[in-house]
């Protein structure tokens, strides 16, 4: 593989349009730091709410533009600063929905900071997460100082949203915008028929790109339990939950159901890992066995190995209809990674993990499979499991075909 030092040194521009709580920032991030890995200096923008901490990571300069859902300042700390904080820290400060107009707000402050980075140097290659504006516009503005500008498109954002302009506007982005860069990525198949049909995307401009795990934070030391999580996986045999709480999120469809499973057996504990604009309002659905679920709000990513660790199974659900067909689970991924049992419904991409995981649609499926799993009945298939997505969804050995489709793999 060429690196940096082989090829003359550029920079690379990534360009999040999302913020730092979101799922598909996640994938971004992880894809940041292949290339960061490789010896190429970059640069990553994204959206940052309060009460979250910067990303870091040796050889990338981080740029979080402040998204303010409460009032007051939001600070964040420069490149390679240590990270204090901690799932308690995070959840004082409850994320509220963003109104229409402060969300229109939000994207046109970092649009314009974004454009004034783009255009304030040459980038030997720009990035760009989602179709949307303050990841679109400064890309271009990239381009013409000749960089090459590369866009991810891992789900359908626009069918996120309730009828009305911002759906039908959404829509618009993500059938004229793509087909503007020299390539496009995608992890799922339906996202290429997507890409080629509605987007006019020509096929040699589009690269698969598959879901990866960052298997390095479950090979590396982790750090300690954080003190609430600890007291909760002490005193229940637990379930682990974990997921963004956003608009995306169909936790709620589940609710009711956990709960009258939670019932049945005394021993056992609901922990939800997450954080997004729908926290509170899944917090206040959850009164009824609030004593048997635990809100850990956002973990710090070295942290989630000692949290899986303490639980006896990963729970993951999505409707299995509309854009979900279009995602990729990364939880039941990151529950592999960490050796724990999954169970899941069977949407999305959960079937390609069949093999490994347990996949039921009904309350009496995903009882039996929690109870074979707390029970340690699941651990061979787990075991084989993990192997695999260590062995094929490292972010790693992703490496090469992301350097490539920003054309970091060829001399220039």
């Amino acid at each position: 593989m060429n690196t940096a030092s082989s090829v003359g040194r550029g920079e690379i521009l990534f360009l999040s349009a999302l913020t730092t709580d979101s799922g598909s920032g996640v994938r971004f991030w992880n894809m940041a730091r292949v290339v960061a890995d490789a010896g190429w200096p970059v640069t990553f923008v994204e959206r940052l709410p309060a009460g979250l901490p910067a990303r870091t990571h040796p050889g990338i300069a981080y740029v979080g533009i402040p998204e303010n859902r409460r009032g007051g300042v939001q600070p964040h700390r420069s490149l390679n600063a240590p990270d204090t904080s901690s799932p308690a820290q995070a959840d004082d400060i409850p994320p509220a929905a963003p109104s229409a107009l402060g969300l229109a707000a939000a994207v046109l402050r970092a649009t314009w900071r974004g454009r004034r980075i783009a255009r304030s140097r040459p980038w030997r290659a720009v990035y760009a997460l989602k179709p949307m504006p303050n990841a679109v516009l400064p890309a271009l503005a990239a381009a013409r100082g000749g960089a090459r500008i590369v866009l991810d498109v891992d789900d359908l954002d626009f069918e996120y949203y309730p009828p009305g302009l911002q759906r039908r506007l959404v829509r618009h982005w993500f059938r004229r915008w793509p087909r503007r860069f020299n390539a496009v990525s995608y992890h799922v198949a339906p996202l290429r028929e997507y890409l080629e049909t509605e987007a006019g995307v020509a096929p040699e401009r589009l690269r698969r790109i598959t879901q990866g795990v960052d298997m390095d934070v479950f090979a590396a030391p982790t750090a300690p339990l954080p003190p609430e999580i600890a007291v909760f996986t002490g005193r229940y045999q637990t379930i682990v939950y974990m997921a963004s709480l956003g608009i995306t999120s169909d936790f709620g469809d589940v609710l009711p159901t956990l709960g009258r499973i939670l019932a049945r057996h005394a021993d056992w504990g609901l922990l939800v890992l997450g954080h997004g604009v729908r926290l509170a309002e899944f917090r206040d659905r959850t009164a009824a066995f609030v004593d048997r679920l635990l809100f850990a709000g956002y973990a710090p990513h070295d942290t989630v190995p000692a949290i899986l660790a303490a639980c006896r199974a990963g729970f993951h659900y999505l409707r299995p209809e509309g854009a979900n067909r279009y995602r990729a689970v990364m939880k039941i991924r990151e529950y592999l990674a960490a050796g724990l049992p999954v169970v899941a419904n069977p949407s999305a991409d959960a079937a390609d993990f069949g093999g490994f995981i347990a996949l039921a649609d009904d309350e009496s499926g995903w009882e039996r499979a929690l109870a074979a799993a707390v029970a340690g009945e699941a651990a061979a298939r787990t075991a084989a499991g993990r192997q695999f997505v260590a062995e094929t969804l490292a972010w790693s050995r992703l490496a090469p075909d992301i350097l490539d489709i920003l054309g970091l793999n060829t001399v220039g």
